[in-house]
């Protein structure tokens, strides 16, 4: 079986079905969005989508509690569509107070079935922020973590997250993108810590890819973050830097599907 661990509500819903038959991707592990990017015309369309997102981000657009309710909302909606083919993860808004964290797990994780909680997207210096997610986790029997570790966190910050996944050692925690630019150091911390996994969108090179995949394929979960990422393109790159087909059916499927009980 082959799983795309990490992509967002793309529209129209029908050709992300489409793209995941032709490329034959069984499953597809769904997050929310808080925009539609992909719905661009031209590149000037591309560019005040993203602003937003920044603003959006930096507090600039209203109450990210809200925004978020929506955009899972929107997330159920989609997977209500296609129950066979998508697994949801479900965004919690860090920093909330423990009770407020709780529930609001309690309300859009366990009341819908979803099987994870996630993207976690914090500026540099802002880890502390995800202490009671931790808790959460734990507390809804541990709900697996994805957690965005590309820029602009730094690696002082995911040392942070992998002492956090220390302390909370039963809960996995995925870091996306394979750390970017940290991804040596962060291959270091996830030998060491048995429930830290790796994401493999938006890899900071194909070299990046290979040599990680094929150092930590145990620990490696495919991923194509669409809208931003492709899904034929991401998968070809597993299969052409796998070294074996060991490797590959770990990366591509195995891992996820172990570690979520699929």
């Amino acid at each position: 079986m082959i799983i795309d661990g990490h992509s967002h509500v793309t529209l129209p819903i029908q050709e992300h079905i489409k793209d995941m038959d032709e490329a034959g991707v069984d499953k597809t592990i769904l997050f929310s969005t808080t925009f539609h990017p992909e719905t661009s015309n031209n590149f000037t369309e591309v560019k005040a989508s993203m602003e937003f997102l920044h603003d959006l981000l930096a507090g600039k657009k209203g109450s990210m509690v809200e925004i978020r309710k929506k955009a899972n909302q929107e997330l159920m909606e989609v997977i209500k569509q296609y129950p066979n083919r998508y697994i949801g993860f479900g965004a919690i808004p860090a920093g909330l107070e423990l009770d407020a964290t709780l529930q609001y797990v309690n309300e859009v994780i366990e009341k819908n079935c979803l099987s994870g909680m996630g993207e976690f997207t914090l500026g540099n210096g802002q880890i502390h922020l995800l202490k009671n997610i931790f808790y959460a986790s734990q507390e809804f029997h541990n709900l697996p973590i994805w957690i965005h570790a590309f820029f602009p966190l730094t690696f002082q910050d995911i040392k942070e997250i992998s002492e956090l996944a220390r302390i909370y050692s039963q809960t996995p925690v995925i870091l996306g993108h394979l750390g970017g630019s940290n991804w040596i150091e962060t291959v270091e911390l996830v030998k060491e810590i048995p429930n830290l996994y790796l994401d493999t969108s938006a890899y900071y090179s194909t070299f990046v890819l290979g040599s990680i995949i094929n150092e930590v394929p145990d620990k490696c979960l495919f991923g194509v973050d669409r809208p931003f990422g492709d899904l034929q393109a991401s998968k070809n790159a597993i299969l052409q830097l796998a070294k074996t087909p060991a490797v590959a059916n770990a990366v591509l499927g195995e891992n996820i599907a172990k570690l979520l009980r699929i």
